[in-house]
């Protein structure tokens, strides 16, 4: 597939944003508007006939006909066949097509990058895509990662016209409504959402890794009709998402969540934020393979004595597994810390649901038993027996998919501004 090397941001036609239709007719821009909004109730409700699209817009049947039509000629709606009746003749169905566009969503991690194509029915195209690439801060790194989408589009056959839009998670401190990180991909004054952007041509949005998380749990995964809910994403690092009253808390300057760095430790280990004691120190996934890194120096007998020169949290979870004593107790340890952690948080925001994701929920019960015996030593009980706690049921894909859930909100953000 050829590079994609446009210096403007192009935008769909059908999927323009506020800024982008100044140009346009006031009656241009209804008919604009008015299929846009066709087009979000099959997004988010699927399959729906004339009638149940009329009563969702107050408009009328021969009007929503018309459009249907033309959406159809575009190739972005298709008839699905006849549904079920409801006292009468059984109704035309019509359904968003699903590949008219696609949707790509990347989580950049310190180690690791993940990538995702997506269809209009959020389906993924194959599956994820992991890349090994340590996280620097250079234009190396964004040619690289430009590469491998475009490498990752080409194998899913996704051509440039049907790429509607990038969603990017990224490690560290990130400001959502400039797209800019202040952890990472800083080594010029362009945000990382600009950079990307002059890479593909399309637009590009971005936010940190654990708020994304927090997104994809709660339109895809375990968070789904849950109003209050903490996502900890639990990695190298320790971040968190929070959906509080059904909607994603970013904060006064958008750096909402910074869970990881909440001080532990009166005189702890120095943390890569600068500080003293941070609960990411003793509790995340490189906390974990730095203590099993000692046992095995100490020569306590385990299995991981076999992987020193590869070691790393999913090989000590995976011999948890296997029964390893020694990566049992080192998980405990860990759990005991979050436990510590998640005590506060829970008297702090009463939420419905704690998820643990990231790589460290693979643990499961060797992560999640000691977690509830810290919490029963440290929290409320009539406040801790209201919250439920459990591991991500999207696993990997949660940060992906909730960059892509990122992406579909702003494709139809103008509706909610008109």
């Amino acid at each position: 597939m050829p590079e994609m090397i446009s210096t403007r941001v192009s935008h769909d036609p059908i999927f323009m944003q506020n800024g982008n239709m100044a140009n346009l007719t006031n009656l241009s821009r209804k008919r604009y508007l008015q299929k846009k909004r066709i087009l979000f109730h099959l997004y988010y409700k699927g399959q729906l006939s004339n009638p149940e699209i009329c009563k969702l817009t107050n408009m009328s049947s021969p009007s929503i006909q018309k459009l249907l039509s033309e959406l159809i000629g575009e190739n972005l709606v298709r008839e699905e066949g006849i549904g079920q009746s409801i006292g009468g003749r059984r109704p035309l169905m019509f359904g968003i097509n699903a590949p008219a566009r696609f949707v790509v969503g990347v989580n950049i991690g310190h180690s690791t990058t993940e990538i995702g194509v997506f269809d209009l029915t959020n389906k993924l195209v194959g599956t994820i895509q992991f890349f090994r690439r340590q996280l620097e801060n250079s234009q190396a790194f964004v040619d690289a990662l430009h590469r491998e989408v475009l490498q990752v589009l080409a194998k899913a056959k996704v051509t440039d016209d049907q790429l509607l839009g990038i969603g990017i998670a990224i490690t560290g401190l990130t400001d959502p409504r400039s797209g800019s990180s202040y952890s990472h991909l800083n080594f010029s004054e362009k945000s990382v959402k600009a950079l990307f952007e002059e890479k593909f041509g399309k637009p590009v949005f971005t936010d940190n890794d654990a708020r994304l998380m927090a997104l994809g749990e709660y339109v895809f995964g375990s968070a789904v009709g849950h109003e209050n809910v903490l996502c900890v994403n639990i990695g190298s690092g320790i971040g968190m998402g929070m959906i509080l009253n059904g909607k994603l808390y970013q904060g006064h300057s958008g750096f909402a969540g910074e869970f990881g760095h909440i001080k532990i430790q009166e005189e702890g280990q120095l943390c890569r934020c600068g500080k003293n004691g941070c609960l990411e120190t003793v509790a995340s996934g490189d906390a974990l393979t730095r203590m099993a890194l000692a046992a095995v120096a100490a020569g306590k007998p385990t299995m991981l004595s076999n992987h020193t020169t590869d070691l790393g949290c999913n090989t000590i979870i995976d011999a948890a597994h296997q029964g390893d004593q020694v990566a049992i107790d080192l998980i405990a340890q860990i759990g005991a810390f979050l436990g510590q952690g998640l005590s506060t948080l829970i008297h702090l925001f009463n939420p419905e649901t704690i998820i643990l994701g990231g790589h460290m929920a693979r643990a499961q019960q060797f992560l999640l038993d000691p977690v509830h015996q810290t919490l029963n030593k440290y929290t409320i009980g009539q406040i801790k027996n209201a919250t439920r706690l459990v591991t991500s049921t999207l696993g990997d894909k949660a940060a992906v998919m909730g960059a892509l859930a990122l992406v579909m909100e702003h494709v139809f953000e103008d509706l909610s501004l008109n």
